[in-house]
């Protein structure tokens, strides 16, 4: 299953090109859908590059639900005990041990008491006596055995919008079993999401958020070739008089968006438009809606705020062919001031609109923030306004960053490219890029998947990752983990016996020299007197170790980075 996942990643390399433009021919669909009827080549190489990654991850996720189907997993049973009835482990949770992203021997995290069943013959069982006889227990290699007959819940009737199950499939004795039927779709729903989320990531990690993000676009979309471009965006930045920017862009591009904020129209290069391999046309250029300060550089000594009300209004009340969930606005700030408390309301009615809202908090030059910062440099009028801030933010889809320097801003940047630009992007429950240079905002809740995290390591640097909760009373399971070796590296509890901070490092023990990917999940945890949902901070810094690494200057922490302003 690993390497069907493998092939559908490699695939997906040739949905686009270098320059993140959809090759048409590749994900064209109107007039021949994907044909998967060469078995025995499977993944053969004359399929368009669209329906040989859906194959490869299809081939993968037919595997991993067979396992609920075909094994103890989540099946319960009472005793007797034996080969025609084993114990059911239960289960509700997703197995470690298939995590396809993984690179690690699974020996030692599969239980001793799962079973698959044995599989009779070459493709039948065969009841005890009757050796070879389809669909009962016992044949030539499984006397005595658990079979495949005795526990696959196989044939069953599905409700493919709910995944309530109605009837059991015909001669499976495990879904007699009150609930069997119902367990195992269930816990193969949950995985499937799990595995389309991985695959996503993984995708995204291999080619880059701005290839990858355009790649999984064409992938669940019919028509990607007219239906993943066009963005508008609203750029905004503290200036000497409040200035907005509205930019059109074919595709979520940092270079692009750099640009924007550079007061500088993009440059979508020569590709842009009609091309061999891109039938869409540019949707428009850059517009100055106010007198813009010339100069990149935000004055931090002026008592500005970006005017997010102007912004919006521009967005919502002047129509465009763009839908609002092609939509968002990045706004760059050093406000620390009752004025940008009192942009709650637009960002809340950005939510409502379906735009996105990221909004990068720049310091002054006397701040030195490293990792989650104290809570007094970030007063607007209250704590509770800076929560209410941050969280009509996190509501749009969007985030909520302090930058530690302004060299940061490109890897601000990175960050929303990755987060997804707008609800078009990227889904919510995909991993995000957390880059060095910022602290970055986020929220849990009982009900919601953790938020997850994403980042790579050299063996050269060490690394130290820091969470903090900003909302009283909140409590946090966090772990770190390493994706290829498919093992927890750092787990604790904070908010709970007196912890306040969780603090990871990783030094060159931890980091391989073979693919370094880690993944840090924040997930809500239950505790007497604690409440169920919050926001808490996130912040991560590296430092190299290398041999060149004071010659070449390659220290990266936040402080290092400061006292370059």
């Amino acid at each position: 299953m690993r390497g069907r996942i493998e092939e559908g990643i490699d695939a997906a390399d040739g949905i686009v090109d270098d320059g993140a433009r959809i090759i048409a021919p590749e994900v064209d669909i109107s007039t021949l859908d994907c044909r998967f009827s060469f078995p025995a080549l499977q993944m053969h190489v004359f399929a368009r590059a669209k329906c040989s990654a859906i194959e490869g991850f299809g081939r993968a996720l037919h595997g991993i639900q067979d396992f609920y189907a075909h094994s103890n997993w989540a099946d319960d049973a009472e005793p007797p005990f034996g080969p025609n009835n084993p114990p059911g482990l239960k289960r509700v949770d997703s197995p470690i041990f298939l995590d396809l992203r993984g690179e690690n021997d699974i020996s030692e995290q599969v239980p001793h008491n799962l079973s698959t069943g044995c599989f009779g013959g070459l493709f039948t069982d065969g009841p005890v006596g009757k050796a070879g006889h389809p669909l009962e227990p016992g044949s030539i290699d499984c006397t005595g055995r658990i079979t495949h007959h005795t526990l696959n819940k196989d044939n069953g009737l599905i409700d493919q919008v709910t995944g309530n199950v109605s009837t059991p499939g015909p001669n499976t004795p495990r879904s007699d079993f009150p609930g069997n039927f119902q367990r195992a779709v269930t816990a193969a729903i949950k995985d499937s999401r799990r595995q389309w989320r991985h695959f996503r990531e993984s995708i995204r990690r291999t080619y880059g958020p701005e290839r990858g993000n355009i790649m999984i676009c064409a992938l669940v979309r019919d028509k990607p070739a007219r239906d993943c471009y066009g963005r508008r965006v609203a750029i905004l930045r503290d200036v000497v008089k409040t200035a907005n920017r509205v930019a059109e862009m074919q595709i979520p591009i940092q270079k692009w968006l750099l640009e924007e904020l550079a007061n500088e129209p993009h440059d979508e290069g020569p590709g842009e438009g009609l091309t061999e391999q891109n039938s869409t046309k540019s949707r428009g250029s850059s517009d100055d809606l106010y007198r813009l300060h010339p100069s990149f550089d935000i004055d931090c000594d002026t008592q500005t705020s970006p005017d997010i009300g102007a912004a919006m209004a521009e967005l919502v009340n002047h129509s465009t062919p763009l839908p609002n969930n092609k939509t968002a606005v990045v706004a760059l700030t050093c406000a620390r001031n009752p004025d940008l408390a009192e942009q709650i309301a637009h960002v809340w009615h950005a939510g409502d609109e379906g735009i996105r809202m990221h909004l990068g908090i720049l310091p002054k030059k006397d701040q030195i923030p490293f990792g989650p910062r104290p809570r007094e440099q970030t007063v607007l009028t209250g704590k509770i306004k800076e929560e209410d801030l941050i969280t009509a933010v996190l509501r749009t889809g969007g985030t909520y960053s302090i930058l530690h320097n302004r060299e940061a801003i490109p890897r601000f940047i990175d960050h929303v490219i990755s987060r997804g630009l707008t609800e078009y992007d990227n889904a919510r429950d995909t991993a995000t890029l957390l880059p060095i240079g910022l602290s970055i905002s986020d929220y849990v809740e009982p009900e919601s998947e953790p938020r997850r995290f994403s980042f790579d390591a050299s063996y050269t640097d060490n690394v130290v990752i820091a969470v903090a909760p900003m909302t009283s009373k909140l409590a946090l399971h966090v772990t770190v983990r390493h994706v290829r070796r498919n093992m927890v590296l750092s787990e604790q509890y904070i908010g709970l016996g007196g912890n306040s901070t969780f603090r990871a490092k990783l030094d060159i023990d931890d980091v391989p020299r073979t693919d370094a990917w880690f993944e840090l999940e924040v997930a809500h945890a239950d505790g007497d007197g604690l409440v169920g949902s919050g926001l808490f901070e996130v912040s991560i810094e590296t430092e190299s170790t290398g041999a060149n690494a004071e010659s070449n200057g390659e220290h990266r922490s936040g402080k290092e980075e400061h006292d370059e302003l």
